[in-house]
Parts: structure tokens; sequence; C-alpha cells
């Protein structure tokens, strides 16, 4: 009313979900309508009053902007009378750089450290400068750069986003530290075409269901992190913790969630122990079961972007699901040759003339040895901090050969002469 004679006037109403009347009936609905009924009570009008509300949105006379956090709260019967809507969403990975540099003018950063927040999904401007105050306040000196100052930005967001609870408001999920120099002659796989032609296929028309499947250590997931890396993409690591909901239906959201999330990084998903959610319909037992290969049947099938799901266990996956997957390929064991080559890279540092032919003899007989036990003996070397020799790093390649599920299967009872 105030502003109805002013012709260049405008009106923005922040957090205008708090006025409207509450969808739910619950313990928060119940709040927010004794909140609305003291704003009624201040205002001298029924807030709460449906038909008093739609006379407002149709003929408020001042051109006025609402603004909510929580759209989803507001009811569709208001909804339908704003003229226009507009989702403000976070910024694409190429733009970040911009929004970021802009949030930290004045602050001397590095480019490194203004990369690593370019990676950060969900990412605001806001956070960033709430950030920088902390930063301020904590560092106690005039100094507004540094180290020391970055890592407390840093800090700061990752409170904040346990606080707004963000399971990963880091970047969009940076690929696990390589301990083994990757090399994809060192993958052993049953696949029609070669791979080096399905990643450039992936990267050229930038869209592709795969399915790897194959024992644990096979080099799986490094592939997928190998063809991010050729596409120039981020990588989106999913395991099925990050899906699984004791709710009812909400399973089947987080991964409508994932897919979407994937589209706006224009990331490459990579959804881990894909079995747990392509279970074979046919021996589903609930009907939630049925519901959660639905949706992730239905959303493999809209994705435009590329998917790859990990298992060990193909013969458990739904038949209508392998169907959708571009390319089924088969990770297997390193063969002889891969075994010496890796040895030679890993263990004796590219010297091929110091693998002896007793080292031979012990690599042949490591028949499931893979690229996971070159790598978890280099974690070994690298946690002790310091050097095996060949003999001991092949003991260890041993060691962990032993314990495989299908190393201990094959080994006989009784006496051997």
């Amino acid at each position: 009313m105030f502003l109805k004679g002013a012709h260049e006037a405008a009106l923005l109403f922040d957090e205008v979900e708090d006025v409207f009347p509450p969808i739910s009936v619950d313990a928060a609905g119940l709040m927010a309508r004794a909140e609305q009924q003291a704003l009624s009570a201040a205002v001298g009008h029924s807030v709460n009053g449906k038909a008093w509300v739609n006379q407002i949105l149709e003929s408020n006379p001042v051109p006025t902007i609402w603004v909510t956090n929580r759209i989803e709260q507001i009811d569709p019967a208001f909804r339908r009378r704003f003229a226009y809507h507009l989702e403000l969403k976070s910024p694409p990975p190429g733009a970040r750089e911009q929004l970021v540099r802009r949030a930290l003018d004045g602050v001397a950063v590095s480019d490194a450290f203004v990369a690593r927040l370019t990676e950060r999904k969900g990412l605001t401007p806001a956070q960033i400068r709430t950030a920088v105050r902390f930063a301020e306040l904590a560092h106690g000196d005039d100094t507004r750069g540094g180290d020391a100052f970055e890592a407390l930005i840093e800090r700061q967001m990752k409170n904040s986003d346990t606080a707004l609870g963000r399971q990963d408001g880091g970047p969009a999920r940076q690929g696990r530290r390589q301990v083994t120099t990757y090399d994809l002659g060192m993958l052993h796989v049953e696949s029609r075409f070669e791979i080096p032609r399905i990643v450039e296929a992936l990267k050229a028309r930038g869209h592709g269901a795969l399915c790897f499947y194959g024992a644990p250590g096979t080099g799986k997931t490094a592939l997928g992190e190998y063809i991010a890396e050729r596409m120039g993409k981020p990588l989106i690591v999913k395991q099925a913790s990050d899906l699984v909901s004791k709710f009812v239906g909400e399973t089947e959201q987080n991964m409508a969630a994932m897919f979407k999330e994937a589209a706006e990084e224009k990331a490459v998903l990579l959804l881990d122990e894909a079995d747990s959610f392509l279970l074979d319909r046919r021996g589903a037992q609930r009907s939630y079961e049925v519901t959660e290969v639905n949706e992730m049947l239905q959303q493999m099938e809209r994705h435009d972007g590329v998917f790859i799901c990990t298992t060990n266990l193909l013969d458990r996956i739904d038949q209508a699901a392998l169907r959708r997957f571009t390319f089924k390929i088969r990770f297997k064991p390193l063969t002889a040759e891969q075994r010496e080559r890796m040895f030679v890279t890993e263990a004796l540092d590219g010297q091929a003339e110091r693998l002896t032919e007793d080292a031979r003899r012990r690599l042949a007989r490591l028949e499931q040895l893979c690229p996971g036990d070159f790598a978890a003996v280099k974690r070994q070397v690298d946690i002790l901090a310091t050097s095996f020799s060949a003999d001991e790093f092949l003991e260890q390649l041993e060691s962990e050969h032993r314990i495989k599920p299908e190393v201990r299967e094959q080994r006989t009872m009784g006496f051997v002469h």
C-alpha cells in the first residue's frame, strides 16, 4: 500500500516460505503457523487466509520479487499465481572460477587454491565471503593471504558443509591418490573393442553406459578415473551407502539426485557395487526392491552423459539393465607378461635387467595377481617411509595373493609329496 503510488518502485520479499500457509501439519508446520498468526496480528490481515493471499498475488500493483529457499513448502495453488519462476542453481564448473575470484577480491591466494575452490559443487559467493571473514578473525593479523589463511578458509567451508548436511561439499569427487603408474597396457580385459577406441568414442560422443565387472583390484575404478581425465570432466563416484535410505522412496530420490548432480556438474558418473541397485527383479521379495531397479533403469535411459557401473557379481544384475549398457567389459587378473612388466616398473624402477629367473618363476605362480595388489604393497612402502628390496616386494605380493578367495578355494587338504 505504501509503494502503490510510486511508479519506479519494486519490492523484494525474502524468506517468503515463512508467511505462506504451511502445507504440512507436523511439528514444523504447527510452529510455522504460530509464527504466521503472530505476523497476522502485526500487519492486521489473516495471512493464513488463502483468498487474501491469492488476491495479493493477483492484484498487487507493485512489481514484487518473491525469494524462497524451499519452494516445495509453498502450496501449488500459490505457485501458479506467480507470473514468472526462476530457479537459481549453483554455477556450472566453467563459471565457478570467475565467481570464486570475485568473492576473493582483495585476498592474496594462490591459483592452486582458486582451482580447489572452483572444483567444489554447491559453492556460493556468500559461503566464500563468510569463510574469508572467519579467516580474518582467526588469523589475527593484517595479512589476508598465505597458506595459513587459505587453510582457515577451507576449514570453515568444510565445517559449513557439515552443518548444512552435505556429505560431499568438496570437489565433485577427487580421484584416489595414485601410488602406482597407471598404464592401459596393465589391464587384462575381455571386450570386443579395444579400450583406447572406447575411450576416444566416449570423448567424441560425450555419452554412453558402461558395465565394468570382475574381481576386486583388477582396475575397474581406475579405468573410470582415466576416462574422466581423458574427457576433461570431473568424476563423481557413488557408493551404495550414498544412496540407500531406511525410508521407503528416499533411495529412489537419491538415485535421481545422483544423476541430476552428474548432469549439472557435466561429470562422469561411476556407481560402485551397482549390483545393489540392479538386482534381477525376478528374485525380488519386496516391492521396493522392484521400484529401486525400475528407477535406476529409467534414470539410465534418460541420462545424457557417461555412466559407469562396477560390480563383482554380474550374474545378479537384471537382464533389462544389462541391455542398457553400451559396453560390458570384463576385468581379469594380470597375465604372466603383465605381472613381470608391472613388477619391473613398481619394484625394480623400470630396470628390466634386474628381473631374475627366480622372480619370473615366482611371479608365474601368482595367477590371480591384480594391479590392486601392487598398489597395496606400494602403500605399505609409502606408509612405512622405507623401500623394499625386490625380494621383499615379491614376498608381499605373494602374501596378498595367498589371501584371495580364489586362491584359498584352490588349496587342497592333506599332504603334498
